[in-house]
């Protein structure tokens, strides 16, 4: 089974992220489909992002607020077996309030290649 089939599984499973509301995404006035080119460029998924935004580690940045995946982050979660296809993932909101206003997905080199 495919490491993408088995987060799907995981994720109908998940009463978490079923708690989630849904994202938007924040256009820009230059570029109005970034996110969506980003996702498609870097391989990443709706449902990867909503495991992010759900137990990501959360810091900010230049007033925006991120979300990263770590090993430490996903251990004690039920993606801890496919922790590897999703380490490093980090998402850029510009608010969490009741819903997140994505602006972009990337995933982060340093924590993508430091494994614990």
């Amino acid at each position: 089974m495919s490491k993408q089939s088995t987060i799907n599984q995981l994720i109908q499973q998940d009463n978490k992220i079923t708690q989630l509301s849904s994202f938007t995404v924040l256009h820009g006035k230059k570029d109005r489909n970034h996110l969506q080119r980003r996702q498609q460029q870097r391989a990443i998924k709706n449902n990867m992002i909503k495991v992010a935004l759900t137990y990501g580690r959360k810091d900010y940045s230049y007033g925006a607020v991120r979300f990263t995946l770590t090993d430490r982050t996903l251990s004690k979660t039920p993606y801890a077996k496919v922790a590897d296809s999703l380490r490093g993932l980090r998402i850029v909101c510009q608010s969490t309030d009741n819903t997140p206003q994505i602006i972009t997905a990337y995933w982060d080199t340093k924590t993508k290649q430091r494994a614990r």
